[in-house]
């Protein structure tokens, strides 16, 4: 089986197939397949065709379309699985999140950290008192089993909001080292503390950096004028004599700077 393509030389054709046997093709045979046709040696390997899909496919002999359509379907079905497999772990992840915030969050865990940090003085003799001290030591052996849980949570909590700020303050990386620094030496600070700190002493010494550099160049400008206009070296602190035309000239700029 043949067809002409637009420049008139035979296309290569596929043997024909049962018909029965074409429902066999899926991704994972194609992938796992080897080829020996320099084309398809390797699975990873991409080419650029340049032309679409239409103009390509009208080329292909029918059963190579019907394996092209069949992998689209099979394509299909594996992206519906994995929607419906992530919707699956989401939806356990969403249960399993809810479990530990009953576990730590919930009145429930509030009222078992309150009854085993309970430290009043209880009657072992009284009935009531002897009922009151089960409960209480039941309470701290719960606290105990339940006490990693909020930490982890905690821990997972804590580096979603590290992450947001991350994300809010991209110019973070900038100030990292001192950030580190600055957490290495006052153990008490939070990532957030320490961003502001440093911000806020960068900014300072920023400003004062601009400042410096007015002043200096208007000090600049102001010692340029005056030597223009009087022929002194400000920096010196000598006059520098100009050249004269004439004995007069000389004499007059002489007896104005002091001179007899």
């Amino acid at each position: 089986m043949s067809e002409n393509n637009e420049t008139g030389a035979a296309d290569t054709s596929v043997a024909d197939v049962p018909a029965d046997s074409v429902d066999s093709f899926n991704l994972e045979d194609l992938i796992n397949t080897h080829f020996e046709d320099p084309v398809m040696s390797e699975p990873g390997l991409e080419h650029k065709i340049g032309l679409p899909y239409d103009q390509i496919i009208k080329h292909i002999p029918e059963n190579g379309r019907k394996v092209i359509q069949n992998l689209r379907a099979s394509y299909t079905k594996k992206t519906q699985e994995l929607a419906q497999e992530r919707a699956q772990i989401e939806s356990l992840k969403e249960e399993l999140d809810r479990q530990k915030r009953m576990m730590t969050d919930s009145d429930w865990a509030k009222g078992i950290r309150a009854a085993a940090e309970d430290n009043s003085e209880l009657d072992v003799w009284d009935e009531d008192g002897r009922k009151a001290s089960i409960k209480r030591e039941a309470a701290k052996m719960m606290a105990d089993m339940i006490k990693p849980l909020q930490q982890e949570i905690a821990h997972e909590k804590r580096s979603v909001e590290i992450e947001k700020f991350k994300t809010a303050h991209p110019d973070l990386a900038e100030h990292r080292v001192e950030i580190a620094k600055l957490l290495m030496e006052r153990a008490e600070l939070k990532l957030e503390d320490a961003y502001y700190l440093v911000k806020a002493k960068a900014t300072t010494k920023r400003e004062e950096e601009e400042r410096a550099t007015k002043v200096a160049h208007r000090t600049q400008t102001k010692e340029a004028l005056m030597k223009t206009s009087t022929g002194k070296n400000i920096e010196s602190g000598k006059l520098t004599q100009p050249k004269f035309k004439d004995a007069w000239s000389a004499y007059q700029w002489i007896k104005a700077n002091g001179g007899r």
